[in-house]
Order: C-alpha cells, then structure tokens, then sequence
C-alpha cells in the first residue's frame, strides 16, 4: 500500500530561465512527490529530480499547497502571469488527488491570480476538474496534454503499470472536447519506447486513435531516454519481461548491462531518434493532426514577441526533427520571448541585431514578420 507522507515546502512554484519551447510553460508546479502509477520508463525516476526512493509507494503532499501558492504569487514583485504547467514530473491526477485535492487547490489559486494552466497526465481524474479549467480557458489559457505512449494494452500495462488505460485516456479527450471545446486537448506521444511502442503498426494506430478522439494536436518525442536510477530501473524489468530485447538496448545506447549501474547513453543513436521523427511528422501529415500546441499569448507588451517567438520555435522545432541545424533559431526564439520590451520598438529603433541569436536566416524572418502581420 502507498504510504502518504504530508510534508511542509518553503515554495512549490518555480520559475524557469526560458520558456518550455514545447509546452510554452514559464512556470513548473508538482503537486506531489513521487507518483502511485508507477510507470517503468519515468524519467523521473533519475536522480536528477530528488524523488522518493520508493518512487510509486511514497508519496510526498505537498502540505498547505493553496496558502503556499497563493502567498507566492501575491508576494511577488517581477512574476507576470504566463502558463504553469502541472505534472511535468509526476502525475497531478495521481490516485492520492482523491484525498488530498492538491491540484484543484492549485488550480483554484491560479485562477483567482489570472494565470494560464497546462495540465500533463495519464488519467481520466482531470474530469472532476473541466468546470475549473473551462473557467481558465475562458479567463486565459488552458491545455490537457494525456500522455499516450501506445493503444495496446498488454503492453500499457507493463510500462505504465497502474495508470488508467489508453482507452480511458483516449475516451478523456473525447469528452473534454464535446464538453468544453474552449480547452485545448491533445496527446503526448512521450516517449517512444524503443522495441515496444515503435513499430510502423503501433505508431499509426496511436496517430489514429488520437486524430479519432478529436484531439488538438499530437506532440511526439525521439524515443525514451536513459538515465542512471531511470535506466536501471528500466532494465531490470526488460530483463524479466523481455530478455530477447537486452542486446537490442545495448546496441542502441551503447551501453554494456550489469545490474548495478548505467553506463550507456542518454538518448539513442541518432539515426534511430530521426527514423521515428520522419515516420510521426508523416502519420501526423496524412492524420492532419498539428505537431505543436498552440500557445497562450498574454495581451500586455509581451503579446508580438510571444507570437514571433512562437513561428520561430515552430521553425526550430521542424529543423531538429529532419536533423537539420536549429540552435540559432531556437536561441533566437528563446530570446525574444524574454525580452523586457516590445520586439516592435527595438525594431523602430532598427535595433534587432541586438537581440542574441537574431542574425542572417533568423534576422529576415523577424523582419518580415514584423512587417507583414500574421494575425
């Protein structure tokens, strides 16, 4: 049984140097520690979280989560309202948010402050909260991103091991959708678990069955990553489930196994990452399914760099995924959308060249987005 543990927080919500180029967060916010659905692949079980040992039986609750919040963001002199994403690390609609409701206290506080939401999960439980986040749609922004790594449930269920089904999730998007169409809805097919998830059958029938639920968009990654505690534990369960895969894994991430520690790669050969982009950008083309989420654009000096931010990370995005070289307008679009001004003066100041990564390519794009009005 999973043990709950209350514990006290000095902050539970943190600030981010860049915005999240794929979930146009500026703020993360975990309502728990630890997470009762137990997925196998869990980046977060690594160490670079600082998770419970006991990842899917303790679990941390993040005490006086609404008081700590709301203190948080009245107290503060320099935060502007802009997304918060929750569940970035484990699962806000985790089976402990039956008792304790620390994710509805969260997004009640974020509505009284006007602030836009982005909700990560694996469950169907985000439905007792539509009302909340229709009411944020309507004010601001709101998105529910359902992760959906496959629609077969043997295999469902030996990677995401007491998450609620595909099926569920799926159904989950179709409701949001016919009831609050003011939502925006979609599936993270993150990660691509290498062997398992990836066949040209699976991956269309999860394109599919997500285009089928009337979802928004489909954000994929590469494939899974590997990290330390992550992969280790990873492996322990390939092993045990599926040995005939082990020398498949250590091709791929270059690693040799032994059962106490992780030497291989983070991410797998390139060639690979690049196979699963071309045949999801496809599947998605022929699905007519956007690739990206459309973001939430504030209505103060920060609303034109949001929008040519957001053409350029879509520019950057597309670069990466086909293996062409996207560091420049990635930067570039990261900058801009940090700026303290309206990207529109520094332009009357014929000043662009100023801003950090915005040269050559990227510098003509700006220009002509500026001068040329998308909207």
């Amino acid at each position: 049984m999973p043990k709950f543990i209350e514990k006290t927080y000095r902050s539970v919500l943190n600030k981010k140097k860049f915005i999240d180029h794929w979930f146009w967060s500026r703020y993360t916010l975990n309502p728990y520690n630890g997470c009762m659905f137990g997925c196998i692949y869990c980046d977060a079980r690594s160490e670079h979280y600082h998770m419970p040992e006991d990842f899917e039986n303790q679990i941390l609750i993040k005490k006086g989560i609404g008081d700590l919040l709301d203190t948080r963001i009245s107290r503060a002199r320099t935060l502007k309202p802009d997304v918060v994403v929750i569940g970035g690390v484990t699962d806000p609609y985790q089976p402990a948010e039956t008792k304790y409701r620390n994710t509805r206290q969260c997004l009640a506080i974020l509505k009284k402050h006007q602030y836009p939401v982005h909700i990560i999960t694996k469950s169907d439980l985000v439905l007792d909260d539509i009302a909340l986040l229709q009411e944020i749609a309507q004010q601001t922004w709101s998105t529910v991103s359902f992760t959906i790594t496959t629609t077969n449930p043997k295999i469902a269920k030996f990677l995401e091991v007491r998450s609620p089904s595909p099926a569920r999730r799926l159904a989950a998007i179709e409701k949001i959708k016919a009831k609050t169409p003011q939502i925006q809805v979609g599936a993270l097919v993150i990660p691509v678990v290498p062997f398992l998830t990836d066949s040209d059958i699976q991956l269309e029938d999860v394109v599919r069955s997500v285009k089928d639920s009337g979802a928004d968009f489909l954000l994929f990654g590469g494939a899974m990553t590997m990290r330390n505690l992550q992969a280790s534990w990873y492996l322990k369960h390939i092993q045990k489930s599926y040995p005939e895969l082990m020398h498949k894994y250590e091709t791929l991430y270059n690693f040799s196994h032994n059962n106490d520690t992780y030497q291989g790669n983070l991410v797998p050969q390139a060639s690979y990452l690049l196979s699963n982009h071309r045949k999801l950008i496809k599947l998605c083309k022929d699905y007519e399914l956007p690739v990206r989420i459309k973001r939430f654009i504030p209505a103060d000096f920060r609303k034109l760099n949001y929008e040519v931010a957001e053409v350029i990370l879509h520019r950057s995005r597309s670069k990466q995924l086909t293996g062409k070289p996207y560091e420049n307008f990635f930067w570039a679009g990261q900058h801009i959308q940090n700026l303290n001004e309206s990207i529109q003066d520094i332009y009357s100041r014929n000043a662009l060249s100023t801003i950090s990564n915005v040269t050559g390519e990227v510098l003509e794009m700006v220009k002509h987005l500026l001068e040329n009005p998308y909207h």
